[in-house]
């Protein structure tokens, strides 16, 4: 404790130790001086941190009660000599008291715990500690009183400021505006599409196509039931076409060992239902040719028609080849057969003049897609050439 009175009245001289207030300060930073050393030492104990505040408050006091000391002979120095005809001895006045001033804390800097230091330190300093008067500062006055006493001022009592409040920022001219400009756009924007969307309009206003006349019925527009005309049996097919095979002619058709044959009635009539369980020579049908159509075939470009249907729900593909004995053959053509009845066309040309004596084959393999579901047969026809 001896550093921290020591630095206690080097303060002192250095600053104006008759005023009370400047007084009162040097021991708040002394005070404040303690409570940090203590928490940069590390001391937590109670019994020690409060044996150390009650050394430091009855040094502050016997300071103090110096500093009161000095205080009259100060003041008599001042003082008008009593005239010599004044004969009463003046009655002797107490001590003046001065009351101790609360002051804000100021910062200081710790002394040494319980040690001197060397150079400047070693009386006790505070370091850099001064006796500063702060922003706000409170005037004492001594006005000498009757019988010698001396009164200091009570502190002017300072208040704690209010809090200071930050303005709210008012929007400038430029931001308003902007914001105005915004609001009309968006107002203008759904004027505009209510306008051209015809929201608003009726529904015989917003049918903008041409007004179609009221329906009338005149003699003329209706000419009555007409009767079917029946079908030909051709189907389209000229005289010149030679009919080579037909469902009824169940003699003229054969199927090899992964082929199958039967007559069924289909959609359009009866047709021959071909079935092939492989793609291969031993799934195809053979279907006859006579001789009579092969001489007519000889030398010339000659064209087969099939009119055929598939027997599934999906398309099938099918696959054509000739074999005519010594008029020759032709290649293998290949075909896709829908669910709807239809023709299949391909052309076979001869150079040989000479027809043969044997009946020619049509070799027809219905099984390229593998489902083996197959098609119908309803015609093979045949046009000669010229």
């Amino acid at each position: 404790m001896n550093g921290l009175e020591a630095a206690i009245r080097n303060a002192l001289e250095r600053s104006d130790r008759a005023n009370a207030e400047t007084r009162a300060r040097i021991y708040q930073s002394a005070r404040h001086a303690l409570e940090t050393g203590l928490q940069k030492q590390g001391i937590t104990d109670p019994e020690i941190i409060a044996q150390q505040r009650h050394k430091l408050e009855a040094t502050i006091h016997a300071i103090e009660l110096e500093e009161r000391g000095r205080l009259p002979a100060v003041d008599s120095d001042v003082r008008r000599p009593q005239p010599p005809e004044a004969a009463v001895m003046p009655q002797p006045s107490p001590a003046p008291t001065v009351e101790a001033i609360r002051e804000p804390a100021m910062p200081a800097i710790e002394p040494g715990w319980g040690e001197r230091r060397d150079g400047p330190a070693a009386a006790g300093d505070f370091g850099d500690l001064r006796a500063e008067r702060p922003h706000r500062t409170t005037e004492s006055v001594d006005t000498p009183l009757d019988g010698g006493e001396v009164r200091t001022a009570d502190a002017i009592e300072i208040r704690p400021e209010a809090p200071i409040r930050p303005r709210k920022k008012r929007r400038g001219f430029f931001a308003r505006l902007f914001m105005f400009a915004v609001l009309l756009g968006a107002i203008g924007t759904g004027a505009w599409w209510v306008y051209t969307s015809g929201l608003m309009l009726s529904e015989a206003e917003r049918d903008t196509s041409v007004p179609n006349p009221p329906p009338q019925a005149a003699e003329e527009d209706f000419t009555g039931t007409q009767e079917p005309k029946p079908l030909e049996t051709r189907n389209g097919f000229s005289d010149e076409w030679i009919e080579v095979f037909e469902p009824k002619r169940i003699d003229a058709i054969r199927p090899r060992a992964n082929a199958a044959v039967d007559v069924v009635t289909a959609r359009d009539g009866t047709a021959m239902n071909v079935v092939s369980r492989s793609a291969d020579a031993d799934g195809n049908v053979e279907i006859t040719v006579p001789t009579d159509a092969l001489r007519e075939m000889a030398g010339k470009t000659s064209t087969f028609a099939l009119t055929i249907e598939a027997a599934g729900d999906e398309p099938v593909q099918i696959a054509v080849e000739c074999d005519f004995g010594r008029l020759g053959d032709c290649a293998r053509h290949r075909f896709t057969v829908n669910t709807e009845k239809m023709d299949v066309l391909f052309r076979v040309s001869f150079d040989k003049s000479m027809a043969p004596a044997t009946p020619g084959r049509l070799l027809l393999n219905a099984g390229l897609g593998g489902r083996g579901e197959g098609i119908n047969l309803y015609s093979v026809r045949l046009l000669p050439g010229q």
